[in-house]
């Protein structure tokens, strides 16, 4: 899975509050290297930000965990897709990954919560 993901992609993201309407965006880069370290920078336009943004993933033994370690969800694109769940305190984030091509992946996430109803959808390709 790491050999598939090492590189350099360009991430477009589109985020979509379904409660309040709100729609933001994120462009920018994500290195993945082969030591399974995911970074991302780029700019975050959300609501009331505008600016950088920036978040930094590892991927271990087939899962991806947040910087500090903390556990996000597994990992296995060996079929092409991969169904994903994250629990966050009361939310709950339901994602899946689907390998278009060598050269692209998309991500979308379906985040539903006392607080929260968002969509999350990413492109990625590889530079």
């Amino acid at each position: 899975m790491i050999a598939y993901l090492v590189g350099r992609w360009t991430v477009r993201r589109r985020l979509s509050d379904l409660e309040t309407g709100t729609e933001g965006e994120f462009a920018g880069l994500a290195e993945i290297s082969a030591d399974g370290v995911w970074a991302e920078t780029g700019r975050l336009r959300f609501g009331g930000y505008d600016g950088e943004a920036r978040r930094v993933l590892q991927i271990v033994d087939g899962a991806v965990e947040f910087e500090d370690g903390r556990p996000f969800h597994a990992l296995d694109l060996s079929g092409g897709t991969c169904a994903v769940e994250h629990l966050c305190g009361e939310d709950r984030y339901m994602g899946e990954f689907v390998v278009v091509s060598r050269d692209e992946l998309r991500v979308a996430w379906l985040v539903t919560g006392p607080r929260k109803r968002q969509v999350i959808e990413s492109s990625y390709r590889r530079t």
